[in-house]
C-alpha cells in the first residue's frame, strides 16, 4: 500500500531564489525543466495509485495548467501543497474542499519582489477558509537570522512556522559555531540532521519504495529523492528508478532496501518511512 508520495511536478519556477537547488542546477546548465503534460495524464496515474497522501510540490505546482481540475480530479487521494503564493487563488478555496487536503506549505522568500502583506493575506485567506497552513522560511545566510522575528509575526495571526536550514547550492559559506548554534535552536526536529554534529554513515534498512515514493515532473519514480540525485553512485541507496508512474504496470519494491546516508540526507523523508538501523558492514540484496 503506498502511504505517500513526494510529487516534485515541475521544476518551472515563478522566483528565482539565489538558493534554491533546482535554479542552481538550471543555472550551471544541468537541466532544463520538462514541459507540462496533460493533466488527466496525472489524474489517471494517481488515482491508479492512490497515495494516502500526495505531496505537490516543485517548482510552482499552480504553474501547472489546470491544476486546480487536476487536484479535484483525484478520488480518494488527499494532496499537501507547496506553493509560493504568487498565482491568485480564488479558483482553488472556492473550488477545492479544505477536507481534501492535509495541508498547505507557503514559502515566503524575500528575496522575491511579493510584498508580505499580499502574502499574509493569501494565508489568512486559506486559514479562513478552513486550509490548514505552514509558512515555509529558508535561512539562507542573508536572511536566517530575521526566522524569529517573522515567526512572531506570522505566529500572532495563528500562522504555523516552519525553519529550513538552508542546504548548500554552491554557496562558498562556511557558518561560525555560533551561527550553527543559532541555527540549532530554531530548527525543527524534522530538520535536526541539517544542522547536527553527527555526520558518520548509519546504514540502515528502509521501506521507501514500499510505501513511499520520489516523483520527478516526468513522472520517473525513485525510492526517495536522494536515491535520483545519487542515481550515478555506487554503493550509497540500493534500487535506483523504481520506473514511471505513468506506466500502467507500475510496481512498488516488495521488500525493504538498504540506505546508507539517511542520517545526513537534507531531503530524507524519515517521518513518512520505516527504517531499522544495521550494523556497520552488513550487506543486505534488495
Amino acid at each position: 500500500m503506498l502511504r505517500s508520495a513526494v510529487w516534485f511536478l515541475t521544476f518551472n519556477c515563478t522566483n528565482w531564489c539565489p538558493y534554491c537547488w533546482q535554479r542552481q542546477r538550471q543555472k550551471r546548465g544541468e537541466f532544463t525543466p520538462e514541459p507540462f503534460k496533460d493533466y488527466k495524464l496525472w489524474v489517471e496515474a494517481w488515482n491508479r495509485l492512490k497515495p494516502g497522501v500526495l505531496d505537490i510540490t516543485g517548482g510552482e505546482p499552480f504553474m501547472q495548467p489546470n491544476f486546480v481540475d487536476m487536484v479535484s480530479e483525484l478520488e480518494d487521494v488527499r494532496v499537501a501543497i507547496t506553493t509560493n503564493l504568487r498565482h491568485d487563488i480564488t479558483d482553488f478555496v472556492q473550488r477545492i474542499r479544505p477536507s481534501r487536503v492535509v495541508s498547505i506549505t507557503a514559502s515566503y522568500h524575500p528575496s522575491s519582489d511579493m510584498s508580505k502583506d499580499l502574502f499574509l493575506g493569501k494565508c489568512l485567506l486559506l486559514k479562513n477558509r478552513g486550509f490548514g497552513v505552514t509558512v515555509n522560511f529558508v535561512t539562507y545566510p542573508e536572511q536566517m537570522f530575521l526566522a524569529p522575528i517573522l515567526a512572531q509575526e506570522f505566529k500572532l495571526f495563528q500562522l504555523r512556522f516552519h525553519v529550513d536550514p538552508y542546504a548548500d547550492t554552491g554557496l562558498a559559506f562556511k557558518y561560525t559555531d555560533k551561527e550553527k548554534w543559532f541555527l540549532s535552536q530554531i530548527t525543527g526536529s524534522d530538520r535536526q540532521n541539517f544542522v547536527e554534529e553527527d555526520k558518520e554513515n548509519k546504514p540502515v534498512l528502509c521501506n521507501a519504495g514500499q510505501v513511499h515514493i520520489s516523483v520527478q515532473p516526468n513522472g520517473d519514480a525513485y525510492r526517495c529523492i536522494n536515491a535520483k540525485i545519487n542515481e550515478d553512485k555506487e554503493g550509497i541507496i540500493e534500487h535506483k528508478k523504481l520506473g514511471n508512474i505513468l506506466d500502467k504496470d507500475f510496481k512498488l519494491l516488495k521488500a525493504k532496501a538498504r540506505c546508507d546516508i539517511a542520517n545526513i540526507c537534507a531531503g530524507c523523508d524519515r517521518d513518512k518511512v520505516d527504517m531499522e538501523f544495521l550494523k556497520q558492514g552488513v550487506t543486505v540484496n534488495g
